[in-house]
């Protein structure tokens, strides 16, 4: 048996000094954020998306452009890259949403859409189709929606706060929903960041199983509860990402007796309070849907490219629904733009608004229907209108 060595004698001195030395490199040589160990080496990091971003925007400049949303607790960047054919104006083109890692532990659900962004770009001139949906949507993808629990490798953000139960909506306050709504930095970054873009459609992305959940995640439609009154269309849309594709090919899809086609509503799935697909569609307008793209984060390139090609057609067929509907100007008596007015449908419950140049886009299910028109000072007025197309003129609102 080896016998111990004296504290004092000269090879323990040596010993402690060699230990010290040894920890002090290892301290200097790792200079990442906490826990970065906790996100697979196949996967973009916060501080690797921000770079590719860089490179995206470099190598396209006409259709590609970096914004900045917010920041989180801990000070880290919330990125958004804007895809368009002039993605630094605000056209008059439907309005789409992609948000990832909103849950920091669900590091797939931003990787894909970093796929999605290499194909829109990568492909953008030699395929008409891809080129065609660049150019006539404005769409706007967020990886990273809570950097600080991606690095940390945890659901929460870094107060512990579950950001998708942050928001407005039937908001609970207390534990892991936060005192108050939007009491996170990253909830009010997006909160701001939504309300200046005037979004049409979104969607948000998790892991934990596969399943397209809808509105609204706080009620129970098999009892009764709250739905949406424009609910027909809200699963229409659910049903062009979940039957796009090979979506309902994974074998990980939800087994539950309320999943239709790979569609559920989200409270008859399990009740949530203050979601973000919630807050957006009451309080926004617009339409948002969760999907749940695997049941975990595959830690090889070729686990993501398998999620990736499970949901590349659902996708491309989710920005491409944005389109369908009725677009149009109002304006008031002496042909100026009027922002701000309130578009609906009669018996409705889906309220968007005209943007500054007067100009509005309604989604709405093929047919007809009529749209009623609303701003304070000016007598409301309303139009029957056919899906799809475009109003030959403008709506014309008459000043009080």
């Amino acid at each position: 048996m080896m016998s111990r060595l004296p504290e004092n004698s000269p090879l323990t001195y040596r010993l402690s000094i060699l230990l010290l030395f040894l920890a002090m490199v290892s301290i200097s040589c790792w200079n990442g954020s906490p826990a970065e160990l906790a996100i697979p080496v196949d996967y973009h990091d916060p501080s690797e998306v921000r770079s590719f971003f860089e490179n995206v925007e470099a190598q396209h400049p006409d259709i590609a452009r970096l914004e900045t949303v917010g920041f989180s607790v801990r000070g880290e960047e919330i990125i958004a890259l804007v895809l368009s054919d002039n993605p630094e104006l605000n056209e008059q083109e439907p309005r789409v949403r992609l948000t990832g890692t909103i849950h920091g532990n669900e590091i797939i659900s931003g990787e894909i859409l970093i796929r999605l962004i290499e194909e829109l770009t990568g492909r953008y001139g030699t395929d008409p189709d891809i080129k065609n949906l660049v150019d006539t949507r404005y769409i706007v993808i967020i990886p990273v929606m809570n950097p600080d629990g991606m690095w940390d490798g945890r659901r929460y953000n870094d107060h512990d706060v579950d950001l998708n139960r942050n928001f407005s909506t039937a908001f609970v306050p207390g534990g892991s929903h936060g005192d108050v709504a939007f009491s996170e930095p990253e909830s009010a970054a997006l909160r701001d960041y939504s309300m200046d873009k005037n979004f049409h459609l979104s969607a948000t992305f998790h892991a934990g199983t596969v399943i397209v959940n809808l509105p609204f995640d706080y009620a129970r439609m098999s009892t009764g509860g709250d739905i949406p009154l424009e609910n027909d269309l809200v699963w229409e849309l659910g049903k062009i990402y979940s039957m796009a594709g090979t979506f309902l090919a994974n074998p990980d899809i939800l087994a539950d007796p309320d999943v239709d086609d790979g569609v559920i509503n989200g409270g008859d799935w399990y009740i949530a309070y203050g979601s973000l697909q919630d807050w957006s569609y009451v309080e926004k307008g617009c339409i948002d849907i969760t999907i749940e793209i695997a049941d975990y984060s595959p830690e090889t390139e070729e686990g993501i490219d398998e999620v990736y090609a499970y949901n590349r057609e659902s996708l491309l067929a989710y920005i491409d629904a944005a389109g369908l509907g009725v677009s149009g100007y109002v304006e008031d008596g002496g042909g100026n733009p009027l922002p701000g007015v309130a578009v609906k449908v009669t018996d409705g419950d889906i309220i968007t608004h005209t943007d500054e140049n007067g100009w509005f886009h309604r989604i709405l299910l093929d047919g007809e229907h009529t749209l009623e028109f609303s701003l304070d000072g000016y007598i409301s007025a309303t139009e029957t209108v056919t899906a799809p197309g475009v109003l030959p003129s403008p709506v014309i609102l008459t000043p009080e």
